[in-house]
């Protein structure tokens, strides 16, 4: 799945992600929410410039990830994706400066990546465990995956363990994609 979003090229990743990003700033779950915690996308990723911009357009309070040690990460304000605002995190990935301020528990949507998505909420992401780490606890968070749509597997479970938190929905190219979720979710309309 990593070698097939690999091979994307620039412009198949631009247009796909614009599509994404506009299915989601257009949702509900994008309107209600106050403080949305958004990946920066690195390597074949789907974007999240316009989200982020989106967000900041209508005040909305935006907090990216920062690797804190080698099992945990925190989410920090953001009030612009300037290289100025920005450095190179530990896996090579962009981060908030240090003196910013952590938001985390004040988060009520999130914006997570990944390599692949089930059907039935599993993301398989890199290996490392830094979301699951941070979701164990976070229950009333809403969590919604940005993926291509042929990362989608449609036809069986992704492999999974009971550390595995899953998400509530997925935003593809083709929409939204809504699993039975870690909480009632029907205060949301997309």
């Amino acid at each position: 799945m990593l070698a097939r979003r690999n091979s994307l090229t620039e412009l198949e990743i631009y247009n796909k992600s614009t599509q994404i990003q506009e299915i989601f700033t257009a949702s509900s779950f994008f309107e209600k929410s106050k403080v949305l915690g958004v990946y920066l996308a690195h390597g074949s990723e789907v974007r999240t410039e316009m989200i982020i911009e989106a967000g900041f357009r209508i005040r909305k309070t935006i907090a990216v990830p920062r690797v804190i040690d080698s099992a945990s990460m925190r989410f920090y304000e953001i009030d612009d994706i300037s290289i100025n605002s920005l450095l190179e995190g530990k896996y090579g990935i962009p981060e908030p400066k240090r003196t910013k301020r952590d938001i985390s528990e004040a988060m009520d949507l999130l914006i997570v990546p990944g390599i692949a998505f089930d059907l039935h909420g599993y993301r398989l992401g890199h290996g490392m465990g830094y979301y699951d780490r941070f979701l164990e606890s976070k229950g009333h968070l809403t969590v919604i995956g940005l993926a291509f749509d042929f990362q989608l597997t449609r036809t069986r479970f992704l492999p999974h363990s009971k550390d595995d938190i899953k998400i509530d929905n997925i935003v593809t190219e083709t929409g939204f994609h809504s699993f039975l979720s870690r909480l009632n979710r029907s205060q949301y309309l997309f």
